[in-house]
């Protein structure tokens, strides 16, 4: 017979292409992933996956009856939702997914958290990827990029601010910074093509024409130790350059900003221990209002 829990195994491999990857979401081991995927394709008698060299793939079985188990996804996490819905200890755990930059942030400031709620464990989901949380991926997010989901509730914390960075010890090899409209002769840290849009990107792409660039990369902490080490000049967010002290500002200008929106499914915005995180969340970027917009040096 049927087991409809292994549909959450098929959905979990068919996210991630891989016994491993749908193992790490689900946060059992790959070879469990395998043993209900297994016990799924024997109740229904046929194959619903093949391997292939990017991983693995839908049959024409599997992919029949993706939309359905989607569909039947969705409905047992709304019933999940409706029942969590009913809690009001703030105990248990939050899934809270934020960039890798917003992670180093919050982690900084989650002991207040703790404190107040000992039973509360807030789980980080760090990185660029967007959860799903229409899908249940996470529980709450804080994200940079405007929220086009019209289901999910959203709310604007903070405008964050750039502006330009170097440590000391570059300032003393190559000197100081004469023109801020262009960087020749200089060596800069800036970022591929994955985080082009961010504005420490977009203002080196206009202003960096006559610099080198010595190193890029896909993540914004990566830039910013490369920057504090004396690697390059750096476009940072002033939230995290300004509370670095090896990091010299070079302007007090902000040369682009973004905005940093919380985002959570209506359905658990009562539950507790959400409500609970996501008051934290607004409280800590209000009292940093002035250290995420740019307008506070350090």
């Amino acid at each position: 017979m049927l087991d409809w829990n292994d549909l959450r195994y098929f959905l979990a491999v068919t996210r991630a292409g891989s016994l491993a990857g749908a193992g790490k979401a689900l946060g059992v081991e790959h070879t469990t992933v395998g043993r209900r995927l297994g016990a799924l394709e024997t109740a229904l008698g046929t194959k619903l996956f093949t391997r292939s060299p990017d991983g693995l793939a839908l049959t024409r079985a599997g992919q029949e009856i993706l939309s359905l188990s989607e569909e039947i996804g969705a409905r047992a996490e709304a019933i999940e939702r409706r029942v969590a819905g009913e809690d009001t200890r703030v105990a248990g755990s939050v899934r809270l997914t934020a960039s890798e930059a917003v992670s180093t942030y919050l982690a900084a400031r989650l002991p207040t958290l703790n404190e107040q709620y000992p039973d509360l464990m807030v789980e980080i989901l760090s990185g660029n990827r967007a959860y799903d949380l229409l899908r249940g991926e996470a529980d709450l997010a804080v994200r940079v990029r405007e929220v086009t989901e019209p289901d999910l509730l959203t709310r604007k914390l903070a405008e964050a601010g750039w502006s330009l960075y170097a440590s000391g010890g570059y300032l003393a090899r190559k000197g100081s910074i004469e023109n801020l409209e262009s960087l020749t002769g200089h060596e800069v840290v800036g970022y591929d093509d994955s985080l082009g849009a961010v504005p420490g990107a977009l203002w080196l792409a206009e202003h960096a024409a006559g610099a080198k660039t010595v190193l890029r990369g896909n993540s914004i902490v990566a830039a910013l130790n490369a920057v504090t080490f004396g690697v390059g000049i750096g476009a940072l967010p002033c939230f995290m350059a300004d509370a670095e002290p090896r990091l010299q500002r070079l302007t007090e200008r902000v040369v682009g900003v973004r905005p940093i929106f919380m985002v959570v499914h209506p359905d658990l915005a009562r539950v507790a221990r959400v409500r609970a995180v996501m008051d934290f969340l607004i409280d800590v970027f209000t009292k940093d209002a002035a250290l995420w917009s740019g307008q506070q040096v350090s």
